[in-house]
């Protein structure tokens, strides 16, 4: 009887180290965004990219851990969205503004539109989410806008510009960045990695995707940037398509639910 006692105990363990996972995750997400507004507060501005990065990568692993142990909540959702909120809202915002948007006049109404477009993506992801699973998002998702600040400091830096010092760059980062956050909160379809289906017959996708993940680690100053501008100038030409042939997009509606593929 003890013996079964101490296994049904071990069991419950088990199964609140499984649930508390995933949180762990997005809570390493919401530390490095907090640690990436330190940074760049005190003018670290390459570090508090590679945060914002690290974050970004968090935020990717917490809900792929959470489906994978059947662990997902409520309050996961809720504490993600927070989360998210931090690191690719407020993080992305004021790293932009001590980087490039001080010298603008009232720069800070760019860092604070972006933060408020976060906030309303996030919270119209969160309602979308509980009705539907899409494999398309509308709007730039808040954890990609936020990542494509951090790859323009890069690029921008590699470059060996400084904005603060040449107005012209810092006026066209300062409607670069205007221009990310509306995408944010815009109807534009934007696809997501749910439309990737890998089966058996996927291995040349693999491979590529594998070599694609070392080049961006062997040349992230160029190559974070040179995605994220394909994958932002994607949406509007998917909604051109859309518009110029008067059909869905590779036969998947962005106004309908797709269905989630298989793991």
């Amino acid at each position: 009887m003890p013996r079964r006692r101490r296994s049904r105990r071990r069991g419950r363990g088990n199964r609140r180290a499984v649930y508390l996972l995933p949180n762990l995750v997005t809570s390493a997400a919401l530390l490095l965004g907090f640690a990436s507004i330190i940074q760049a507060t005190h003018g670290h501005f390459d570090r508090a990219a590679l945060f914002i990065v690290l974050a970004g990568i968090c935020d990717m692993l917490d809900g792929r851990i959470a489906r994978a142990t059947n662990a997902t909540s409520a309050f996961g959702l809720e504490y993600d969205s927070l989360s998210d909120l931090v690191s690719f809202g407020l993080a992305p915002a004021l790293l932009m503004y001590n980087w490039a948007l001080v010298p603008v006049g009232r720069g800070w109404l760019i860092a604070a539109l972006f933060v408020l477009c976060a906030a309303l993506r996030l919270a119209r992801f969160n309602v979308d989410a509980q009705a539907s699973d899409s494999a398309w998002y509308h709007g730039v998702p808040s954890t990609f806008a936020g990542g494509m600040v951090a790859a323009t400091v890069w690029f921008v830096t590699w470059l060996g510009v400084d904005p603060s010092q040449q107005r012209l760059v810092g006026w066209v980062l300062t409607l670069g960045f205007a221009a990310l956050a509306l995408l944010m909160v815009s109807p534009v379809p934007y696809p997501s990695l749910k439309l990737v289906r890998l089966d058996r017959n996927s291995y040349p996708a693999l491979v590529a995707m594998v070599l694609l993940s070392v080049g961006l680690l062997l040349n992230h100053e160029w190559m974070f940037f040179a995605v994220g501008l394909i994958f932002v100038g994607s949406g509007p030409a998917i909604l051109l398509h859309r518009w110029w042939t008067g059909r869905d997009v590779l036969g998947v509606s962005p106004d309908v639910p797709a269905e989630t593929p298989d793991a």
